[in-house]
């Protein structure tokens, strides 16, 4: 085609010395409506001359043309009058109501409607003033859509960069629409895709297909996205991945609000904490930051995670409940009275060595001791593995709250945990389950409600209430209130048992060194001779003091009202073999993991910048070169990476060509191109009814 546009060129000067001639068979016009034609609305000069039997006019200007509504001009045109064919050359231009397009030549195709705009630099601005540039682009004056090819870059009126190596433009839609190679950048953010609609008039981006994006706090990956600049608003859909240099997660539907800084994620969420080696699980976790808020809600599960230097064992703790919580706020936002008693709460709080100093009243030394020795070592939980649970989950939330003065104080930042609901812990040597869990960093107190219950190995702990009071990031002290009972099983039908009112654990360097059981304490002891369990040992005082040392029990003091009393097994009653209020909850243990939660874990992504590389806009660098180095996100990529990428699609699309009857049926059908990326590309319809929703939201 280009060569016949020079050949008509070269043979004008003859052909207005041909005159009129039949020795050319005539082929018969079609006629055409009023609608139809071309109208030639000024010109400096025009002349009729006839080359090879058809009927040409050289039109010099400025020259104007009107077709479809559509202005076309230009300094030099030849006019095909029998096929309404302009090839035009000079300063050319069509203008349709807010669309202009530029470029170097045209050759516009009356009867199929469509303009093909060639030159070094082809540009098309909008009623937004958007500028879409290219080399080729092929424009359907009746339907008012635009068709480039290899390779385009559009920058918006806010300077957000969008290039792909074809697409098109849909002017009475406002739309954009962009496929291969997709890159997109704004100031903050880099995005590669295989497809992207952008309309024009809402600042509204839509994506499809191996969605990649870059932002100054992480990267994400997804197959549908949608971008709303004016608000800020950003969406992704189906297997969404975001990586930060301390997290990576994953979920199905990713909601994000700029301006609020708030967000949701639905669906499969996994929010993982490399550095704290920590796992949140849930399909719906809501977000807020400054101050920080999350929720996590739809069978959420806090998982926390240890992995063994030498044999790179993973050792694994799990806790769920209905609804997880944890936010921040300032204490000088806090209701008054909260502040008051959580300050009389932290007050109370300080450890002390009180236990230490103890009256020895009637203590009995277990290494001296004949019966209940043995038996003795196994009654006591181990604290440890609480500790170990309890450290590395208040960790992320302790905070040191120290009276600094009135206005520093009211600004030092407050770390409230919740759990509701159903809360269910396991580990493989820990499990505890209860109503509600609740911790802040006033106090430094994380307390367990609702018929709490801790087991380890073969031993039980409950309560009404059990609270672990932390000083400086360390566990000290494990208070049981009301109702505290500890029951520790014996083969399969016997069961030491411990009961007050109120029991303390003390902890040093997070060893369980002291245990008290205060306030009308019980206590059943079975004592086995040779191996057999033979007498119970029934005890009662006010108070009870268990030391222990590497987790074994030294020596046992009771005080004040001391009964004691041994009874042969073969002399027992019923009634004697249990305390009252004694349950045995096994029943309620967790006894896995499944037990917990049965969503699979997904596997981390290891060094993401080998698999996804970052946008270099190759077509910007082409058609917007001062862009490219401007822009604070563009200048980030390798200039020279970009001319051999460039160089290297150049190559590729030397062949590719714009067949016009192809064009014709895509353009006037408004067809888009068969894709490659998964996920149905909506049709211009569908695209336009979301478009008209928004509107009207």
């Amino acid at each position: 085609m280009k060569t016949y546009r020079v050949f008509l060129f070269t043979l004008l000067g003859f052909g207005l010395l041909l005159t009129q001639s039949n020795l050319l068979a005539q082929q018969t016009v079609p006629t055409r409506s009023e609608e139809d034609k071309i109208y030639l609305l000024s010109a400096r000069e025009a002349e009729l001359f006839e080359l090879f039997g058809i009927n040409y006019r050289k039109v010099t200007g400025p020259a104007r043309f009107l077709h479809n509504n559509t202005f076309i001009l230009c300094d030099t045109a030849i006019w095909n009058t029998r096929e309404d064919i302009i090839d035009a050359i000079g300063n050319v231009e069509i203008i349709q109501e807010g669309t202009r397009l530029t470029g170097e030549t045209i050759h516009y195709i009356g009867n199929q409607n469509i303009a093909q705009v060639r030159g070094k630099v082809v540009e098309l601005t909008d009623k937004e003033n958007n500028r879409l540039r290219t080399k080729h682009l092929d424009f359907n004056t009746k339907d008012s859509i635009g068709y480039f090819f290899n390779g385009g870059s559009m920058l918006d009126t806010n300077a957000t960069i969008m290039e792909s190596r074809r697409g098109y433009y849909y002017s009475k839609e406002k739309l954009f629409c962009f496929y291969d190679n997709v890159e997109m950048g704004t100031d903050t953010l880099k995005i590669k895709a295989d497809s992207l609609y952008y309309h024009s008039d809402l600042e509204l981006a839509k994506f499809w297909g191996n969605i990649q994006a870059w932002h100054t706090d992480g990267f994400l990956t997804s197959e549908r996205g949608t971008y709303e600049k004016k608000r800020e608003w950003f969406h992704f859909l189906d297997d969404v991945l975001i990586l930060t240099e301390e997290q990576e997660i994953r979920a199905e539907d990713v909601f994000y609000d700029r301006n609020c800084n708030s967000g949701t994620l639905k669906q499969n969420v996994q929010v993982r904490d490399t550095t704290q080696q920590i796992l949140v699980l849930g399909d719906r976790l809501d977000f807020r930051r400054k101050p920080d808020w999350v929720q996590v809600t739809e069978d959420p599960v806090f998982i926390t995670y240890e992995i063994d230097k030498e044999t790179h064992a993973t050792d694994s703790l799990f806790l769920r409940a209905d609804t997880l919580r944890i936010f921040t706020t300032t204490y000088g936002s806090m209701d008054s009275l909260e502040r008051v008693q959580a300050l009389a709460r932290q007050s109370e709080n300080q450890p002390t060595n009180a236990a230490n100093k103890a009256e020895t009243v009637n203590s009995m030394d277990l290494s001296k001791e004949n019966t209940g020795q043995t038996d003795s070592l196994d009654v006591f939980i181990d604290m440890t593995e609480v500790l170990q649970f309890l450290y590395k989950e208040d960790s992320l939330l302790l905070a040191n709250v120290r009276h600094q003065g009135d206005s520093l104080f009211n600004t030092i930042e407050v770390h409230f945990l919740y759990g509701y609901n159903n809360v269910r812990v396991f580990k493989s040597d820990l499990q505890s389950v209860c109503d509600s869990i609740v911790f802040n960093s006033i106090d430094s107190v994380l307390r367990q409600y609702g018929k709490p219950i801790l087991w380890n190995e073969e031993s039980q702990l409950s309560a009404d209430s059990i609270w672990f009071r932390f000083s400086r990031d360390s566990l000290y002290r494990v208070d049981l209130y009301s109702n505290a009972f500890l029951i520790s099983q014996e083969e399969e039908t016997f069961f030491h048992q411990i009961k007050a009112d109120l029991m303390q654990a003390h902890v040093r360097e997070n060893d369980v060194y002291r245990f008290d059981a205060l306030k009308n304490t019980k206590a059943l002891f079975y004592i086995p001779e040779d191996s057999l369990i033979t007498s119970l040992n029934i005890k009662e005082c006010d108070e009870m003091n268990v030391f222990l040392k590497e987790r074994k029990a030294q020596r046992i003091i009771y005080k004040q009202a001391i009964k004691s009393d041994m009874i042969p097994l073969f002399d027992l009653r019923k009634e004697q073999e249990r305390l009252a209020g004694f349950l045995w909850r096994e029943e309620e243990r967790p006894k896995d993991n499944k037990s917990i939660t049965e969503r699979t874990i997904r596997d981390i992504v290891y060094n993401p910048d080998s698999i996804y590389k970052a946008p270099l806009y190759p077509y910007t660098l082409q058609y917007f070169p001062l862009e490219h180095a401007r822009s604070a996100v563009l200048r980030n990529s390798n200039r020279n990476e970009a001319r051999e990428e460039l160089s290297r699609r150049e190559w590729e699309t030397e062949t590719e060509s714009s067949p016009i009857q192809k064009q014709k049926e895509l353009l006037h059908k408004q067809k888009e191109p068969p894709l490659k990326q998964k996920g149905p590309i909506p049709k211009l319809k569908e695209s336009e009814l979301m478009r008209q929703e928004i509107i009207q939201k």
